[in-house]
Order: C-alpha cells, then structure tokens, then sequence
C-alpha cells in the first residue's frame, strides 16, 4: 500500500515538472525592456478538451460521476507540488543573483578574430550588471549619452515601484561583427549577439518574484551596436554635433553633452536592438 502511494505521488511530480517545463508563455524582462511580459496563457477545460457526459447510455458507470472531482482534486496537488518546487529553486536562484559578482571573459582566450566580440560581449555584460544593481556610474562610462539617460529613466520607474530587474549568470553563446565603419575619427562596429541568462523583477521589500519566471533560462539574440576612437588618431570633434574637443576635456562634450569616447581601445555602446528571444 505504501508503494503505491510512493508511485502516485512519484507520477504526480513527474507531472508537474512537466507542466513546469512547458511553461513557456513568460519572457524576461532585459535590461531596457526590451523584451516583454505579457503573455496570456492558460488551460482551457472546456468540452473541446474534456467530455464529462454522464447521461444516457451509462457506459461510464460510477466512475464517470466522480471523475470530475478526481481530475480536480489532482490538478490540486499537481498545483501545489509544482509550486513547491519551483518556490525552493526560485529562492536558491535569487539568493545565488543578488550576491553575484561581475565576471568578465578574458579576451585572449579566444582568437584573435574574437577578441573585440568578446569584449563587446564584456561591455554589455557590465551594463547588464549595472542595471541589475541600479550603478547608474558604471552604465555612464559603458554607454553613450542616449543610452545613459534611457537607462536611468527606466531605472527611476523600477525604484518607484520598489522593484529590481534581476539578471543572473549571463553567458555568451557566440558573435558575429555584421557591420564596421569609420566617420569623423570614430569607428561604429555593429555585432550580433548571441547570450543567455535568468532574466525577471523581484519586489526589493519581499525579494519575491513579480514578473517572469526565475527558473528559467531565456537566450537572447541582439543587434548591439558600439563606438570607439579609431586607433592612434585624436579624437578632435564631437561625433554628434562637431563641435572641436579640447585636449583636456573630461569625456563629455561642452556643447551637447554627450559622451566621447576618449580611449582608443574602449568600446561604448551606442545601441541595443532585441533581434529575437526565446
């Protein structure tokens, strides 16, 4: 007897871990909001699905009056096993996220052909971090003067909301430069990227997820698009307005305002187009 109880409950994980599996209807949320959160999705236990026809010919029996409630009652425990489950890897997943460290590649790990991707690849992977973590000093020296001030936009509606867009063990899956030119001493280098990671928003008072779902990886395709001086040439205008750019300026125009890349071999990201997710 003790077995077979053992059997059914053992049947009725397995179901819903398969239930847990299939649960592809939620996104992340990705720094930006690129990405976006509302699907609608659920069961529909209409008659199309199920046919509890009880009437008639009574080639059911009895078994055909309580098989409603039978069904039920296991969606029940199904229900609660699953959440159960997903509760205790949710919780791990977000106690490992916000006590993480940044971690860069190291470019000369990979051939010389890879090296800019991968810290393209690095550069994005800081931003990400700093948007996690609202270091809104590390997104200003990453990105130029637009990007900037989308992010803090965006974060100011998060702190107002008292929520954090958790972005966890973020992996590169592979790059390809799509596009490369020069114009005005500056250099634009436009790469398609591929990366992975736990991406969903937590409430900062409670830690409990608000939106997506923290069990699960999403990949994500972009169209990253960076900018830096070109090397051993002065970077003498502003790329935005033309403006001349005074040998000791601090990185920002005195005219427009925006960011110049004064380093020869910092990238700076310019923009960021979500290609695909999944």
């Amino acid at each position: 007897m003790k077995r077979n109880v053992l059997i059914l409950i053992l049947c009725l994980i397995l179901v819903g871990l398969f239930v847990t599996t299939i649960n592809i209807g939620l996104v992340g949320a990705d720094s930006g909001f690129d990405s976006s959160f509302d699907s609608d999705f659920g069961s529909d236990f209409g008659s199309s699905s199920f046919d509890f026809d009880s009437g008639g010919s009574g080639s059911g029996g009895p078994f055909a009056i309580f098989f409603p409630f039978l069904f039920i009652i296991t969606m029940i425990i199904i229900s609660v096993i699953t959440t159960a489950i997903n509760s205790g890897k949710q919780k791990e997943i977000i106690n490992k996220a916000l006590n993480s460290k940044l971690t860069l590649l190291n470019p000369d790990d990979f051939i010389e052909d890879k090296r800019l991707e991968v810290e393209a690849f690095n550069i994005y992977k800081k931003i990400q971090y700093a948007w996690m973590n609202f270091d809104e000093e590390l997104i200003r020296k990453n990105t130029t003067d637009e990007m900037y001030n989308m992010y803090l936009m965006q974060l100011d509606t998060l702190k107002v909301k008292s929520q954090k867009n958790v972005m966890y063990d973020i992996k590169y899956l592979g790059s390809k430069i799509k596009e490369r030119y020069e114009e005005n001493g500056q250099e634009t280098i436009v790469i398609n990227m591929n990366v992975s990671c736990y991406d969903f928003i937590i409430d900062t008072r409670t830690n409990n997820v608000v939106r997506g779902l923290a069990t699960k990886v999403n990949y994500y395709n972009y169209e990253l698009t960076f900018v830096k001086t070109v090397d051993d040439k002065k970077l003498d205008i502003c790329p935005r307005c033309g403006a001349p750019v005074e040998e000791n300026n601090s990185g920002v125009c005195e005219y427009c305002k925006s960011t110049l890349v004064s380093d020869k071999y910092t990238l700076i990201l310019s923009k960021k187009k979500m290609i695909s997710q999944r």
